[in-house]
């Protein structure tokens, strides 16, 4: 931790809190954890699947519900198995034939993960009887069916003796079948929920998470296999299974007619944030990060509308707000005696780290900060300007540029009277303002204030993306 701030017990994380603002890389994130208003009704032993768009926070959830899914004493209240769903391949039908193979994945999944847990709390193994030790070992070496088995147990028990002694006497063990070759995935799931029970065990999750780059690359795959999988019902009927799946908020409107979800197999849910719920989780991670039990925003800031424009730029995306948090944060724990940052730090802090910019062309939306933007109501030259610019960013682009190039379509900017379609600047620089001023409107978080579409006197204009 790159910074202490010592108030009663609590270690400070200081500015490391907001680092690299990514889930995944945060493994003191329980320790902060703010529930979205929905979190109750994720945490049953129901199915669910979160749907959210990028940013919502579902990492975070992911990563708290494996948290929590542990006893005081730090052993697992239930087997956790993680899955990632495979697109459908193209002129692959979604049908009974492709969910039996994805089905087959999960199932090695649960394999692999009770081999884990086995390695890890090898006393569950060598103290249970000799018919629960040969259901252990029929479930892992029966349904272990990706790659080399050997290989695989292996490679879990790498560094234990004890680890390895153990996969060595499940791969030796002779292999009793607790059922029929055949026999239904609802009885196989109800056979491993029993094992579980005898080992002291609350049945299983299967989770998954991780799945935006899938659904970018193969949306149309991804959708149709996640669809197939939610309408086989008796994937769902098992007592003490349920499936946790985090999945993009653009699968949404496909995957919510599925029988699944429509026949309350699965409970769906949408991960979202209002303005009260997510200033709480800034407020925690500021608490945490300077080492109090409480932090409010205005101790942070306490600029005229600093909440405002947060409110404003961060939408209802936790990323977002955490964005536009983080360099004040910084500043806030770098000083000596940390006092509220003033108006004048503020609004420099924020032309130095505007809230980012995305243009999806397809969609003709611009998303900003946690905002999304219609840009309906923009002129179509303003919005081709705004194009133009967004495929140039950060570079300065002059006004003849954008009226030439962009509003008449010139292949070339004439420079002088002597050239073809040549006007003076006071001719065009009024319309190229007025489209500017359109666009500002629409874009600026506070259009007094120009922190996206900058104005570089005497050379241009700059548009401030912050890949």
């Amino acid at each position: 931790m790159s910074k202490s701030v010592a108030t009663g017990e609590r270690e400070s994380p200081g500015p490391a809190a907001f680092g690299s603002l990514r889930a995944e890389d945060e493994s003191w994130l329980s320790e902060c954890f703010a529930p979205p208003p929905q979190f109750e009704r994720v945490t049953g032993q129901c199915s669910t699947i979160v749907f959210g768009a990028p940013g919502s926070g579902k990492t975070a959830l992911y990563r708290e519900l494996r948290a929590r899914s542990r006893r005081a004493e730090g052993r697992p209240a239930r087997l956790l198995v993680e899955w990632r769903p495979a697109p459908l391949p193209p002129g692959a039908q979604s049908d009974l034939a492709w969910v039996k193979p994805q089905a087959a994945l999960v199932l090695d999944a649960c394999a692999v993960a009770l081999a884990r847990h086995l390695i890890a709390y090898s006393d569950d193994y060598s103290g249970a009887s000799e018919s629960l030790q040969a259901r252990l070992t029929w479930f892992i070496r029966r349904f272990i069916t990706q790659g080399n088995p050997a290989l695989r147990l292996g490679a879990l028990a790498e560094g234990s003796a004890q680890g390895a002694a153990l996969v060595r006497l499940i791969l030796d063990a002779p292999v009793y079948e607790a059922l029929y070759e055949d026999a239904a995935l609802h009885l196989v799931a109800a056979e491993l929920v029993d094992v579980l029970s005898a080992l002291g065990l609350d049945g299983l999750w299967v989770m998954s998470d991780g799945l935006e780059g899938w659904a970018k690359a193969n949306p149309a795959g991804l959708s149709a296999s996640l669809s197939a999988f939610l309408s086989t019902l008796s994937l769902f009927e098992c007592p003490g299974l349920a499936y946790k799946l985090c999945v993009p908020s653009s699968l949404e409107p496909e995957l919510s007619r599925t029988a699944g979800l429509a026949r309350r197999r699965v409970d769906g849910v949408h991960l979202h944030w209002d303005a009260a719920a997510l200033r709480r989780l800034v407020e925690r991670r500021l608490a945490f990060s300077a080492g109090r039990e409480t932090f409010e925003l205005e101790q942070l800031c306490d600029a005229p509308g600093f909440l405002e424009w947060l409110e404003k730029v961060g939408g209802t995306s936790p990323r977002a707000w955490l964005d536009q948090v983080a360099p004040l944060a910084r500043r806030y724990l770098n000083q000596p005696h940390p006092r509220p940052i003033d108006d004048a730090t503020w609004k420099q802090l924020r032309r130095d780290h505007p809230p980012r910019l995305h243009l999806d062309e397809e969609r003709h939306m611009v998303t900003v900060g946690g905002r999304e933007i219609e840009l309906e109501n923009v002129p179509t030259k303003a919005y081709d300007m705004l194009c133009y610019l967004y495929g140039r960013a950060g570079q300065i682009v002059t006004k003849a540029e954008l009226y030439f190039l962009v509003y008449r379509g010139l292949d070339a900017v004439p420079r002088s009277p002597a050239d073809e379609h040549y006007q003076g600047r006071k001719e065009y620089e009024g319309l190229v303002d007025t489209n500017i001023y359109r666009l500002r409107q629409a874009l600026e978080p506070d259009p007094s204030d120009h922190v996206l579409l900058v104005a570089k006197r005497g050379h241009g204009l700059v548009l401030n993306v912050r890949w």
